[in-house]
């Protein structure tokens, strides 16, 4: 469990420096976004440890894309259409997905 709160940590860290991206215009935001980029990684390394590089990788990455496109939406004001709202849901149904498939199997080999 604490593995998938250090991925979860790692995903938030991502959204933050993919935002710093969009919207740092001084040093401060920039090493504020930097600082974003290196806990993003730290944190899935971490979690790297014990879950399977798979499951990092996609949850990681899966979890950034939302993150960021539910901040773009609610800080930034970026409209979400109907596709998008069903691409969202889909990527989200996929990450849950993999993540009962991948606990079922490691039960299974157990």
């Amino acid at each position: 469990m604490q593995n998938l709160i250090w991925l979860v940590l790692a995903a938030a860290a991502e959204v933050g420096w993919i935002s710093g991206l969009n919207a740092a215009d001084s040093i401060i935001d920039w090493a504020a976004t930097g600082g974003c980029v290196i806990a993003s990684f730290s944190l899935a390394l971490l979690a790297a440890r014990r879950l399977a590089a798979t499951t990092v990788y996609i949850l990681f990455v899966g979890l950034g894309t939302a993150g960021t496109a539910l901040l773009d939406h609610f800080a930034f004001g970026m409209r979400f259409d109907p596709a998008a709202l069903a691409w969202l849901t889909l990527l989200l149904a996929a990450i849950c997905g993999l993540k009962l498939t991948a606990t079922s199997t490691a039960k299974a080999t157990s």
